[in-house]
């Protein structure tokens, strides 16, 4: 009972930051929009679609593994900040130069070049507070990802706001946004210092949690540390790594190809269109947070495992139909309330971006499903896969199509992504 009530607890907490961060992602995106149009709206999405993958590559799934090992081993989690932090600055520094270097190449437009050279420092910021909400998860400890989150957005949006009346553009706000995520960082490491660092571990072992991959015979944990063991810690992170940046390349795709085969303007649409799909999507990622690991504890148990799964399969089902017949009928209003009759393409683009919420939800339990049983190589595959179904699909719609052939993309991309996760345990039925 203990663990159901720390769960349900958890997934409250995070539910919590997840809609009150999408309330305020939507409200930033309407501020936008409003303000700039859709052409600025477009610019804006196109930097920021350049950034969070990179970002998710400077990560290459350390957060994850440090969630896992610090379950196990609290005690040691300021020498694995350390360890660990060499890594994010090799590989998000390095990211960082190559995107500030290569933004002309990557786009032909000077507002998108100028706001990816912005943005380029977000591949470094939001890797290092990914590991400070690492600690917090493996401490079962959520209560200070909601503040940081929304305390972050509130003052995103508010000096937006404010550059938007003092005459600022779009690479004010873009600027903006890079500041506000450095006060989060500052504000996390803030927060660990003062409730969850702990002493060192004895420097004479190594902590008895951590896998006998990190460690060699004779060899001592603080000398691990001081070496940082960078190779072996990135190959225990590469499977979650791989699955991190496929799943944000496919998320950013339709937005990176609509500005390269059309304009800012059809990205502008499509980011209209698909905040409403990324808000939705808020809500059931406060659920697969907390059932991940309730999956894997049934694992012993096949039955039970499969009971749950069909629960949350239905739930899911559910949600994304109901969502899909609301947007359906209610796109007009819904655009015309929030950004304006000059996005009146978007009302197209909507009901068919949300369509593509279902399958993405029931895709999204069966990779946690395969998860659970240890098949993330399997999942990445199919990843792999759906991502070059999108691209290829995209060179053939996006130009004729704009913004809603994008959409159509998308929901072509993760019904094959579906069937595909899903039909190992049909052919054995």
């Amino acid at each position: 009972m203990a663990l159901r009530s720390r769960l349900s607890l958890n997934t409250i907490t995070l539910l919590t930051s997840n809609v009150g961060s999408a309330a305020l992602s939507f409200a930033l995106s309407v501020l936008v929009g409003r303000a700039l149009g859709q052409d600025g709206l477009g610019v804006y999405a196109a930097a920021l679609a350049w950034v969070f993958p990179l970002s998710l590559v400077a990560e290459f799934g350390l957060g994850t593994l440090m969630t896992r090992d610090l379950a196990q081993q609290p005690d040691a989690a300021d020498d694995y900040l350390r360890a660990t932090a060499l890594a994010r600055l090799w590989l998000g520094g390095g990211l960082m130069l190559a995107l500030i270097g290569l933004a002309p190449v990557l786009s032909s437009d000077p507002a998108v070049i100028a706001g990816l050279r912005i943005s380029a420092p977000l591949i470094v910021i939001l890797p290092f507070f990914g590991a400070y909400t690492a600690i917090f998860r493996a401490r079962q400890a959520m209560w200070p990802i909601p503040p940081l989150n929304l305390g972050m957005l509130v003052a995103q949006v508010a000096l937006t706001f404010a550059v938007f009346l003092a005459g600022g553009g779009v690479l004010a706000a873009l600027a903006v946004n890079t500041t506000t995520s450095a006060g989060q960082l500052v504000a996390a490491w803030a927060i660990y210092r003062w409730k969850f660092r702990t002493p060192p571990p004895d420097p004479l072992r190594a902590p008895t949690g951590f896998p006998s991959v990190m460690y060699g015979e004779g060899e001592t944990w603080q000398k691990h540390v001081m070496s940082l063991n960078i190779i072996p810690l990135l190959c225990r992170a590469w499977p979650f790594a791989l699955a991190a940046v496929l799943a944000a390349l496919q998320a950013r795709a339709g937005t990176i190809l609509l500005e390269r085969l059309t304009d800012t303007t059809q990205v502008g649409y499509y980011a209209a269109a698909t905040r409403f799909v990324e808000a939705a999507r808020m809500i059931p990622n406060a659920l697969f947070g907390a059932l991940f690991p309730a999956l894997a504890a049934l694992v012993a148990q096949p039955d039970a495992l499969r009971h749950t799964f069909r629960r949350v399969t239905l739930g899911l089902a559910i949600f994304g139909v109901v969502l899909g017949i609301g947007f359906t009928l209610f796109a007009p209003q819904v655009i015309g309330l929030t950004y304006g009759d000059a996005f009146a393409p978007a009302v197209a683009v909507l009901p068919v971006a949300m369509w593509a919420l279902l399958p993405g939800l029931l895709r999204a339990g069966w990779t946690l499903y395969w998860y659970a049983l240890g098949r993330e190589r399997f999942t990445n595959v199919v990843s792999g896969g759906t991502l070059v179904i999108q691209i290829v699909l995209s060179l053939w719609l996006i130009p004729s199509g704009g913004a809603f052939g994008a959409a159509v993309v998308a929901v072509i991309a993760e019904t094959v992504g579906l069937i595909l996760l899903w039909w190992p345990v049909k052919a054995t039925q």
